[in-house]
């Protein structure tokens, strides 16, 4: 199957996944570390069983080091990523994280000397300049000031950034599933990381108790449509250049900005986003900006 349809789906559904993370973090999960441990310990099961099911494949020391590694910035990710939905809604959010493509873009330049043409220069304005729409609110006393969740975008942004890159030089050598295997035990160690930092604040066996049942099917469901985004778009990655599939994901911000107006509209108490016309054109205004910058990027 062609690798754009991987591309397309992988936003598509990561949108949904930022959409129902939203809805627990408000609702329903207490602290957001608890679905990022909760997702780590998941894939280790996955992992496991993908190794057990191809026979116990191995990888070299620094192909092992290099996927690891992309897994456990991957995980360390959604902290300020999670972090960030807390502070603003989704569709403000996950516009800015269009600069993800330029930074796989300049990181790509450092690591694989790829040069930058003027077209792509370009582009890496209009991202930053949709980005900065998203990111920049107007304060009380009339002045602009960045957005609360500004730094922790841009924190996510890098660490979102690296594994991609990271996946794509050992996949080009190995096959799919076995370069999978190790990115989701990265993912695990990421999670024991981020445990072991938290475990203090984090009362795990309370916050599980916490949960209600009715929550269970929720939190089931994001896990599962969150790892399919994951494999959607590495599998891309092993078929398409890494800027090309990164580029390909300034798609999402029109997904989530689809999927919160159906839900403010029609189920208003699973999710209530800012649907005033100012704040819905200038969200298109960005999008549009963003959506310029990759035009000239991929040109």
């Amino acid at each position: 199957m062609n690798w754009l349809f991987f591309a397309i789906l992988a936003p598509a559904l990561y949108a949904l996944s930022t959409m129902m993370d939203k809805f627990l973090i408000e609702k329903r999960v207490k602290d957001p570390v608890l679905l990022t441990v909760l997702g780590g310990f998941i894939t280790f099961f996955l992992g496991t069983l993908i190794f057990i099911a191809k026979s116990f494949p191995l990888l070299s020391p620094g192909e092992t080091f290099f996927v690891l590694t992309a897994g456990l910035l991957a995980e360390l990710a959604l902290m300020p990523y999670y972090k960030a939905l807390s502070l603003d809604d989704a569709s403000r959010v996950i516009p800015f994280f269009q600069i993800i493509p330029v930074m796989v873009l300049i990181l790509s330049s450092l690591f694989l000397k790829e040069s930058l043409n003027p077209n792509e220069y370009l582009g890496f304005f209009f991202v930053l300049l949709g980005g900065g729409m998203l990111s920049i609110k107007k304060s009380e006393s009339g002045s602009f000031k960045i957005r609360k969740s500004f730094w922790y975008i841009m924190a996510a942004s890098l660490l979102f950034s690296l594994p991609s890159i990271f996946f794509k030089f050992v996949v080009q050598t190995n096959d799919f599933w076995t370069t999978m295997i190790y990115e989701f035990w990265g993912i695990t160690i990421g999670a024991f990381i981020i445990y072991a930092f938290r475990r203090k604040k984090l009362d795990f066996s309370r916050n599980l108790k916490e949960i209600p049942k009715n929550t269970w099917p929720t939190l089931a469901s994001n896990e599962v449509i969150y790892t399919l985004s994951q494999l959607s778009g590495l599998y891309a990655v092993s078929l398409a250049p890494v800027a090309l599939v990164s580029v390909l994901s300034s798609s999402t911000p029109a997904f989530v900005m689809i999927y919160g107006i159906i839900l403010s509209v029609w189920f208003p108490k699973i999710i209530k986003e800012d649907l005033k016309r100012s704040t819905v054109v200038s969200k298109i205004m960005a999008i549009a900006l963003t959506m310029a910058g990759i035009f000239f990027i991929n040109k």
